[in-house]
């Protein structure tokens, strides 16, 4: 399990890595005086944790994780056990749960209760047997492994919640108005609300947990030689390429090309990953623009507020501005540069 990056292309354009780290370490030192975020979250967590509904004390919880020097009563451990015995609450708590381990302990992660309570939740989400699947590459137990896949294979959807989650903690986030200081911080001077609350709700869903794809891409290597290990991953690529973030969906196309029969479906497959590259940096540069242009950041967070996937809110950022999805003929991806 990893932290994912499906946020990235936010976090590079508001610069706000640091602020979603995982929780400090409690410390007999002396604090330093906390950020205009951090109080702020502070302050969002405290009324957050006022509300008995799932939706209200999962976004307190996420806001927890990365919020130092809370009082026990309002630890991410404390607002989650709220959050998983409220009222509506769904697969996507039970996801954020898999976070309430000992990190330093790699085979504590995910939490195995989490894990096994999601396998009853939702077992036709094939993120979920990702994550098992890793489980048992860490372990060695390749018979596990296997198994893993084979029901990754036959799920019917690949979702890490993205789009709820950060549905719910942008709501969240709105809990307060958004102080001055902290809009600065995030956006700079010339900064606006809605690319703030944006950069705190992406920054934050960006560190909740993540399968890793890199065992199942090790053992798709011997597909060549295995008929119905060749059908499994062909059927993951298809699911990680049609998944709720940009991550899975190249990662599912690049699964593709590496399985490609022709050279023509080779071609195709690397053919939609440039254009996904492409979509993604033009994605960026918006949200660069966001942080002082109001209109972009506004309809990043109704986009975001709609609960759609990372991939949704992408394309219809870049639809809402008129950027073309496909790339021009001879562009090739580029990496992106801090000050663009």
């Amino acid at each position: 399990m990893r932290r994912t990056l499906a946020a990235l292309p936010m976090l590079l354009a508001l610069g706000t890595v640091a602020q979603a780290a995982p929780p400090v370490a409690a410390s007999t030192a002396a604090a330093p005086a906390p950020s205009a975020l951090l109080q702020f979250q502070h302050d969002l967590v405290s009324i957050l944790a006022l509300r008995d509904d799932a939706g209200h004390l999962t976004a307190a919880a996420i806001l927890a994780r990365s919020t130092p020097n809370l009082p026990p009563v309002l630890s991410f451990a404390q607002l989650l056990a709220r959050a998983e015995a409220a009222t509506g609450a769904g697969p996507e708590v039970s996801w954020i749960a898999l976070a309430d381990c000992d990190h330093a302990a790699a085979s504590a992660c995910p939490a195995p209760a989490a894990l096994q309570r999601l396998q009853r939740q939702a077992p036709q989400n094939a993120a979920v047997w990702m994550l098992a699947l890793d489980v048992a590459a860490r372990a060695g137990d390749t018979a596990a492994e296997r198994a893993a896949l084979a029901r990754a294979a036959g799920a019917t959807e690949y979702s890490t919640y993205y789009g709820r989650l950060l549905q719910t903690t942008l709501i969240g986030a709105s809990a307060l108005p958004m102080p001055a200081a902290v809009v600065h911080e995030l956006a700079g001077a010339r900064g606006n609300a809605n690319a703030a609350g944006f950069a705190i709700a992406a920054g934050n869903v960006m560190f909740l947990p993540s399968p890793s794809l890199a065992p199942a891409f090790a053992l798709c290597r011997k597909a060549d030689r295995d008929a119905a290990l060749r059908a499994d991953c062909l059927k993951l690529a298809h699911l990680l390429a049609w998944g709720d973030t940009v991550i899975a969906r190249n990662a599912g196309l690049a699964l593709h090309e590496r399985l490609a029969a022709t050279a023509s479906d080779k071609a195709h497959y690397a053919e939609e990953r440039r254009t996904v590259a492409w979509q993604t940096q033009q994605y960026a540069q918006l949200m660069l623009r966001a942080r002082s242009t109001p209109a972009i950041a506004a309809k990043a967070v109704t986009l975001g507020a709609d609960g759609g996937t990372e991939n949704s809110i992408m394309l219809g950022l870049l639809r809402a501005f008129d950027i073309p999805l496909q790339p021009p003929l001879h562009w090739t991806p580029k990496p992106l540069q801090a000050h663009e």
